[in-house]
C-alpha cells in the first residue's frame, strides 16, 4: 500500500478525534449536525476522496463520472460498489468489513475525543 493511503487514513483519523476535541473544549459539547461537524465532514470527504484516488491508481481502476460523485455525494453506498468492482466478489468483500471496521474506529474516536473535551475543557477553566 502507498505511503499517501496510509497519511490520508492519517489525517482522517486525526480530524476525527480533533475536531471534537476542540469542539467540546471551546463550546463545552458536541453539537449534531452543527458548524464545527459540518466543517469535519467537509474535510473528512476531501480526504476519502484523495484515498480513493489513490486506490484507484494503485488497482489500476478507471472510474467514470458517477463513480467519481457516487464518492462524493453518497461514499457509504458508493465504496462498497467501489471495491467490488476494482478488486472482486471476495477481494471487495473483504474490503467492505475492513472499510467498515474503519469506520467504526473513527466513530469511536469521536466519541472518544468528546469525552476528553469535555472533562479537559472544566479542568482548563472552560
Amino acid at each position: 500500500m502507498r505511503r499517501s493511503k496510509y497519511l490520508a487514513l492519517g489525517l482522517l483519523a486525526l480530524v476525527s478525534f480533533v475536531g471534537p476535541f476542540v469542539e467540546a473544549l471551546v463550546t463545552g459539547s458536541v453539537e449534531p449536525y452543527g458548524k464545527w461537524e459540518l466543517g469535519e465532514t467537509f474535510v473528512g470527504l476531501a480526504l476519502i476522496f484523495w484515498w480513493y484516488h489513490i486506490d484507484k491508481a494503485e488497482h489500476g481502476y478507471r472510474a467514470g463520472p458517477l463513480m467519481n460523485g457516487g464518492m462524493l455525494l453518497a461514499a457509504i453506498v458508493a465504496m462498497p460498489v467501489y471495491f467490488i468492482r476494482s478488486r472482486g466478489w471476495k477481494r471487495g468483500a473483504l474490503a467492505t468489513v475492513v472499510a467498515l471496521g474503519v469506520f467504526a474506529v473513527l466513530l469511536g474516536l469521536g466519541e472518544v475525543a468528546e469525552w476528553l473535551g469535555k472533562k479537559t475543557g472544566p479542568a482548563l477553566g472552560g
